[in-house]
């Protein structure tokens, strides 16, 4: 499913960026290449302006999540949250940043819209990510989060992307299967996870248990 800007070669480092939650709202949908490949919460919300996109979504068989026709600031600014949400963000990224000027998104983002989504998820009671190309804009208006730049393929190349979070980055994941840095990376944990599984699946039941209760009890002391 391709989309201009979509995430369908990056997901995997916005996924190991998102710490547990129970309501995931993916704001500019698109393609909703993390919506597909993350583990759901509890609830799901993808938000979408463009009617086609809604169609496209609409003519699959089954969609595990609520799909809203709307503007992303509009819903942001509506929706009551409990604080148990993440909202991860999307936009059309800034004209100024992009390599060409020209129009590649059907439903473009003006200056002001940026700036009123970035006053919106400032206001948010949750955890928030957006991602965009590096600029004075959004260094200024996210100063005080933190933030984390990847490599990225474009319609021209490679380009550097940056994710903002208005949380530390994590330390306790929502998604475990996409973390590692490169598929042999990713590969490695994998392989090592199963070994280890299939250990404590061997082994008596008592010492399985005392194993899984030292783990416990060295977690709640890191946290």
């Amino acid at each position: 499913m391709n989309y201009p800007g979509g995430k369908g070669g990056v997901y995997h480092k916005l996924i190991n960026l998102m710490p547990p939650h129970e309501i995931y709202i993916e704001a500019h949908l698109g393609g909703g290449a993390v919506m597909r490949h993350k583990y759901p919460a509890k609830r799901n919300i993808g938000i979408e302006i463009d009617s086609e996109v809604i169609q496209m979504w609409n003519d699959k068989k089954a969609i595990d999540f609520e799909l809203i026709h709307d503007d992303a600031i509009n819903f942001l600014r509506s929706y009551e949250f409990t604080g148990k949400e993440l909202v991860y963000c999307d936009p059309p990224y800034l004209r100024e940043t992009r390599k060409t000027y020209a129009r590649i998104y059907k439903y473009e983002y003006t200056l002001e819209q940026h700036i009123k989504l970035l006053e919106v998820i400032k206001s948010l009671p949750c955890m928030v990510m957006i991602s965009g190309y590096e600029s004075k804009l959004y260094t200024v208006s996210l100063t005080e989060w933190h933030s984390h730049s990847y490599k990225a393929g474009c319609h021209h190349g490679v380009a550097t992307e940056w994710v903002w979070m208005n949380y530390p980055p994590p330390v306790e994941l929502h998604d475990y299967r996409h973390l590692g840095n490169g598929f042999r990376e990713r590969e490695r944990i994998r392989k090592k996870s199963n070994r280890w599984v299939a250990k404590l699946k061997s082994m008596p039941v008592l010492e399985r248990q005392a194993l899984l209760s030292a783990i416990h009890a060295t977690r709640e002391q890191n946290e």
